[in-house]
């Protein structure tokens, strides 16, 4: 897969993420691709694309400049594109869910299909793990902005919300039912925020 049509097939992925059409299986190979991509825009200062992006992925001028940083990384650096390009081809974006396969097929070839899927996951996750650990990218913090946290999954915007709170030693407000979504409402008030200007406002 050559730029910038990786960048442009990247950047869908990342708003069928941001939209949460994507899901099961699929989903755990987007957010390693997710945690990838936003991991290198931190780092080179270009996390403004995602945030600008995040806000409505439909739109082919939010796009742009997404893709276009991400067309300049890959041509930086060709040991990130082919990283990327793995982990897109992960997440099988055109594929249909899966439907009643034992009905349609031998037990041999299902048999072969589910250890097949199963490795697939098993690649994503442990992909995820190791790209996480050869990388550094660090863990979203209370500078992460309102945009990104939106598009968070609604489990890492809890866990998220929990390292803040533990940092802060409020333990009480760790265990609150409704952290996520009073920071959500915050956040809604004022996107361009981070998650450390709501929960201290």
């Amino acid at each position: 897969m050559s730029f910038p049509t990786l960048a442009e097939h990247v950047v869908e992925v990342l708003a069928q993420l941001v939209a949460r059409t994507i899901t099961g299986q699929r989903q755990r190979a987007a957010d390693t691709l997710y945690d990838a991509v936003i991991g290198r825009l931190r780092r080179t200062g270009t996390a403004g694309t995602f945030d600008l992006f995040a806000a409505d992925p439909a739109a082919p001028a939010r796009r742009r400049p997404l893709v276009d940083a991400l067309n300049r990384q890959f041509k930086d650096d060709p040991g990130f594109r082919d990283l990327i390009a793995g982990m897109v081809r992960a997440t099988d974006i055109g594929a249909p869910e899966p439907v009643d396969v034992a009905a349609r097929f031998p037990a041999r070839k299902v048999a072969i299909a589910v250890v097949g899927t199963l490795a697939a996951v098993g690649l994503a996750i442990g992909g995820r793990a190791v790209y996480l650990n050869l990388t550094d990218v660090p863990l979203p913090d209370g500078t992460t902005s309102c945009r990104t946290f939106f598009a968070m999954s609604t489990a890492d915007q809890r866990s998220l919300l929990e390292r803040i709170y533990r940092a802060r030693n409020e333990p009480l407000r760790e265990q609150d039912p409704y952290i996520v979504s009073a920071v959500l409402y915050g956040c809604g008030q004022n996107p361009e925020r981070t998650v450390d200007d709501v929960i201290s406002s």
